[in-house]
C-alpha cells in the first residue's frame, strides 16, 4: 500500500480569493439599521432587568432591617416579668410599631406558692417603601413564674 502526501513547495502559494464586484465592500445601510435596532432592544431589556434587580435588592434590605427591628422590640418586651395585658406604640427609625401583650392562660401551683402566666406577645411593624405601605408581624409566647399573691 502506497501513501501519497501532498505538500506545497515554498514557491506555490494558495489561490487568491475571488474578486468582489465593485461596490460590495462593507455593510449595507439596511444591515447597519437592523443591527442598531437589535442592540437597542437588547439594551432596553437589560436596563429593565437591572432596574428590577436593584428594586428587589432594596426591598429585601428593607424587609431584613424590619425583621431585625421587630426581633429587637420583641426581645425587649419578652424581658418584662409582669406580662400584663396591654398595648404600646413607638417608632424605631423609619419603622412604626405596635406591641400587644395578651394573657393566654394562668396556672396556680399551691405547693410552690407560685403562679404560671403565659402570654402572647405580638409586634407589628409598618413602614413606607416605594410609596407602598408595608407590614410585618412577629409573635411569640412567653411564660413566667410569679409569686402567688
Amino acid at each position: 500500500m502506497t501513501q501519497t502526501i501532498f505538500t506545497l513547495s515554498p514557491l506555490q502559494t494558495p489561490a487568491p480569493p475571488a474578486p468582489r464586484p465593485p461596490g460590495s465592500e462593507g455593510f449595507s445601510l439596511l444591515e447597519v439599521l437592523v443591527a442598531t435596532a437589535i442592540m437597542g432592544m437588547v439594551l432596553v431589556v437589560l436596563l429593565q432587568v437591572l432596574t428590577s434587580a436593584l428594586r428587589a435588592q432594596e426591598a429585601s434590605w428593607g424587609h431584613t432591617q424590619a425583621v431585625l427591628v421587630a426581633e429587637k422590640i420583641l426581645q425587649e418586651n419578652c424581658e418584662i416579668n409582669t406580662l400584663a395585658r396591654g398595648t404600646s406604640q413607638g417608632r424605631d427609625g423609619r419603622y412604626d410599631y405596635v406591641v400587644r401583650v395578651t394573657p393566654q392562660y394562668e396556672l396556680a401551683d399551691p405547693f410552690a406558692d407560685k403562679r404560671i402566666l403565659c402570654s402572647l406577645i405580638q409586634v407589628t411593624l409598618t413602614w413606607q417603601e416605594w410609596g407602598r405601605h408595608k407590614t410585618l408581624e412577629l409573635q411569640t409566647i412567653r411564660t413566667v413564674a410569679q409569686k402567688a399573691m
